[in-house]
């Protein structure tokens, strides 16, 4: 059996770590705070949101605002720590199979109306969310959906089962994402309620929103006795905020000079704003947001189906030169993923080495279509690929596209292209390898139609075991078969700056600041 060990379209998504601002007001709340936090719940907190709230419906998320405040309302029965470590929150033990897995639910949990949280309520929820989520599919498995699935509560034991028709090994890392939060009977009741707004008695997260102007402003109260807080390695010091008052700020240049001014103590930053806090008072982490790499169009016609072409447009980028044109403060790559996904290949005899001379001998004259999103940088990845391309001898006609537009091409398939800079936002191998497998678009997500068999092998062995080990060798295997057939470049991240004011802290589990471990200190 586990016990707790003490050890975190696409551009939308990724923004869903990017909490704006805080800042402390006020004097102490009389709310209780409990668990890791402290005692009692503390002062006043203000956090500022790149965007508004689009929804309280935690299967429904998918703005940068609707993860932050579903997880500061809905509790996940687990946590996702630094190196993959599952953590409880929710749950407070659970054995795994290959097949499924049974959570214990820790004693004296609650919903936001103070009644008990039961395990029968927790399968209602999940089973809604398997139902009803675009992502169900990645948290139980391809070969789970409909019937293959089964999730049942154990009242008197305070166990919740979920048993799967197949094999599938990352169940625990899906219910891990705030989209599974669980949501008590008033909310699984309430029909498109859930999602306007608070519905009394449906939270289980430690805070219940008490006020909403919709667009401009939010209230959060710190739930009495709520004490099922997540039990990372690092958890700060301090007290929970008694109150959150959340407001939209999109302006980064803004938000620094608050920070500066002392108005505000913890800021995230994806811009050149970040640069301000080097030193004086404050505190910066950096952590990857997206992961980019450049993907083909393999189908047949375009000059990524030739394995020849695909090494030589390695061999024109330079990944360190990339990271220079974000400012040089990301993460050079060696997979499709960075360096803090659990099992990722670190081995750089496996990338084609950067040979400008060698990549013109066979990209001379190529006529190549790059499509990229302008969201990362206004495109400026983009144009550095075209320009290595091109002194490479390569025509590169580049579109440089806003994301909604970049993804009808790209990922939806509509669209002429032959390469694309991709701006992952996953951080693990298996959700991000379903880009490389299976179906294309529409059915699939195998956008560049690539056709890798020993990546497939490699990708399902490592996905249908829970034995870390055997996991591992799986994913190592999948990634060599990937980088040298050239199917990914690997390039570099782009981080976001998370600045703290002294006496403001919280826990940035596997790069992403977790809002429910604000705290400030005694």
């Amino acid at each position: 059996m586990h016990r707790p060990r003490f050890l975190s379209g696409a551009i939308a998504v990724a923004a869903a770590s990017l909490l704006t601002s805080a800042c402390t007001t006020g004097s102490g709340s009389s709310a209780d705070g409990g668990g890791a936090g402290g005692a009692q719940g503390g002062a006043t907190v203000r956090l500022a949101l790149t965007s508004d709230v689009t929804t309280f419906d935690p299967i429904r998320q998918q703005a940068a605002s609707d993860y932050v405040v579903g997880r500061l309302m809905y509790e996940t029965l687990v946590g996702q720590d630094d190196g993959g470590a599952i953590v409880p929150r929710l749950a407070g033990t659970w054995e795994q199979t290959p097949i499924g897995v049974t959570f214990t639910l820790k004693k004296g949990v609650t919903c936001s109306d103070g009644k008990p949280l039961t395990a029968s309520q927790v399968a209602a929820s999940l089973t809604r969310y398997r139902t009803i989520s675009a992502g169900a599919a990645m948290t139980f498995g391809p070969g789970n959906t409909g019937a293959g699935t089964t999730i049942t509560g154990d009242d008197k034991a305070g166990t919740v089962s979920i048993e799967l028709a197949a094999p599938w090994g990352e169940l625990l890392p899906g219910l891990a994402n705030s989209t599974t939060g669980v949501v008590c009977s008033p909310g699984l009741t309430a029909g498109d309620r859930l999602g306007t707004g608070a519905v009394a008695g449906a939270g289980t997260g430690p805070y219940e929103l008490v006020g909403a102007e919709r667009g401009s402003a939010y209230e959060l109260k710190l739930r009495k006795g709520y004490d099922a807080w997540p039990q990372y390695a690092a958890m700060p010091a301090g007290r929970p905020a008694g109150t959150l008052r959340v407001s939209v700020v999109r302006n980064e240049s803004t938000l620094a000079n608050q920070l500066q001014t002392g108005a505000v103590d913890f800021g995230a930053f994806t811009g050149p704003d970040a640069a301000r806090f080097g030193k004086g008072g404050f505190r910066v982490e950096a952590a990857p947001l997206i992961r980019n790499f450049v993907a083909f169009n393999q189908r047949e016609g375009h000059p990524g189906a030739d394995p020849k072409i695909r090494r030589a447009v390695a061999q024109a980028i330079d990944a360190n030169a990339f990271n220079k044109v974000f400012g040089g403060t990301g993460q050079v790559m060696t997979s499709y993923v960075d360096a803090k996904a659990p099992c990722v290949s670190t081995d750089p005899s496996l990338l084609t080495k950067t040979d400008p001379a060698a990549a013109k001998e066979t990209l001379e004259g190529v006529k190549i279509k790059l499509v990229g999103s302008n969201a990362v940088g206004q495109g400026a990845g983009n144009t550095y690929v075209q320009e290595a391309l091109r002194a490479a001898g390569a025509d590169v006609q580049l579109t440089n596209a806003d994301n909604g537009t970049w993804a009808t091409q790209v990922m939806g398939n509509q669209g002429d292209w032959d390469l694309t800079v991709f701006p992952m936002i996953y951080g693990q191998l298996a959700r991000g390898g379903v880009h490389f497998i299976g179906d294309e678009p529409a059915d699939g997500r195998n956008f560049g139609a690539v056709d890798n068999k020993a990546f497939l092998a490699g990708y399902g062995a490592a996905t249908t075991t829970v034995d870390q080990k055997a996991k591992c060798a799986a994913w190592q295997k999948a990634q060599k078969a990937l980088l040298q057939a050239g199917d990914v470049v690997p390039l570099a991240t782009v981080n976001v700056h998370y600045v703290f004011r002294e006496g403001v802290s919280a826990t940035i589990p596997a790069g992403a600041f977790d809002p429910v471990t604000l705290r400030i200190a005694e």
